[in-house]
């Protein structure tokens, strides 16, 4: 048999894209035929007028009931059955229990990496010595395969003596959708249209979109904002138009503009910060929105995916927001059409789970 772990309860803001990879991810391995255990997984949250102690009591009280949960939920895996976890599950602390309990059973476990929470905020290739660096090394030496973002994760992981024959490289994270703009992207989108940003847009430091808040100058370039919880009291110095939110599965034929940005962090300077850093290992969901859409992508030059852009002739790499109206000058007519009929064949990729399906098929094989 073939099962994927999902915690039931645990659902994201439908409003934006955090969860969407691993609910697409999802829906995926049930199209192969896995069956899905759903474990439901009790809240811990912090209520400020109980205390302390009592906070403290109840996560401890709650985080029995979720490691039971496991346990019961778990008990069907028989020996050589594959198992698919989601790395890390929610509730990441109960993981190394759970993975000795499968390895006990005979089962083959697969993991997908959605977050490595040790290279977050660090420079390529070097390990931040706190808990998560020995919980990330610790659980994912349990995976009999482990499925990969990038080539840039894979040599980290190769680094850290983890071996190649078991890891996969997915390249690119796929984003599911059947709704449909009427317009081809040639008439939809034009190199002199704004760019787009599409994304998480909370006003706080350290945040994934707090760049557009940053802005000391304008950078010379019209943006479309779309996302939820934009403050747009505090946006200044960017000529834009704030276009709304809508759900992951109808943005991708929303958006109008020339190219789609991928940037996180800070400042307009350069992709700093716990995000703006992580774009060097990780494999952001926007950019497959961005490929599901049909629109060219402006990516900045230090991301993991960059050299992915660039090789397939999908779109520019910048240092720098300030760059990206120089940059787009030199894109010629001619060029940017062709980037558009390059991003095609990726678009019915991405919309349609190639990258993922690929990926568990090369996993499944190594067991």
């Amino acid at each position: 048999m073939k099962y994927y772990v999902y915690e039931s309860n645990v659902s994201g803001d439908e409003w934006h894209t955090k969860d969407k990879c691993r609910s697409d991810i999802r829906k995926l391995l049930t199209q192969r035929g896995y069956e899905p255990i759903g474990i439901p997984v009790s809240d811990a949250e912090d209520d400020k007028d109980k205390g302390a102690v009592r906070n403290a009591a109840k996560k401890s009280i709650n985080t029995g009931k979720n490691f039971k949960n496991w346990m019961d939920y778990l008990k069907k895996v028989r020996k050589n059955d594959i198992v698919v976890i989601q790395y890390p599950p929610y509730q990441k602390t109960l993981l190394a229990n759970i993975l000795v309990l499968l390895k006990m059973k005979g089962a083959f476990v697969i993991g997908i990496i959605q977050d490595l929470g040790s290279y977050r905020d660090n420079e390529e290739g070097k390990l931040i010595k706190h808990w998560s660096t020995v919980e990330d090394a610790y659980a994912l030496s349990f995976f009999n395969q482990v499925i990969v973002n990038n080539v840039k994760m894979r040599k980290i992981l190769l680094a850290s003596e983890f071996s190649d024959k078991k890891l996969v490289n997915i390249r690119l994270f796929d984003y599911l959708t059947d709704v449909e703009n009427e317009k081809d992207p040639k008439e939809r989108f034009s190199k002199d249209a704004p760019v787009v940003i599409a994304a998480e847009l909370q006003h706080v430091m350290n945040e994934k979109g707090y760049y557009i808040y940053s802005s000391k100058k304008d950078p010379g370039v019209k943006f479309n904002i779309y996302g939820p919880d934009v403050e747009e009291q505090f946006i200044e110095n960017l000529d834009y138009d704030y276009k709304g939110a809508f759900l992951p599965e109808e943005i991708p034929a929303r958006i109008e503009g020339s190219f789609g940005l991928v940037w996180e962090g800070n400042c307009l300077d350069t992709c700093d910060g716990n995000w703006g850093e992580y774009l060097r290992i990780n494999n952001p969901n926007k950019l497959s929105m961005y490929l599901a859409a049909g629109i060219p992508i402006i990516i900045w030059s230090g991301a993991a995916l960059a050299e992915f852009v660039t090789k397939y002739g999908l779109g520019i790499t910048v240092d720098s927001i300030y760059d990206i109206k120089n940059a787009i000058v030199k894109v010629s007519q001619e060029e940017y059409e062709g980037m558009i009929e390059n991003i095609r064949p990726f678009t019915n990729a991405v919309k349609n789970g190639k990258f993922f399906d690929k990926a568990i098929e090369r996993a499944e094989l190594k067991l």
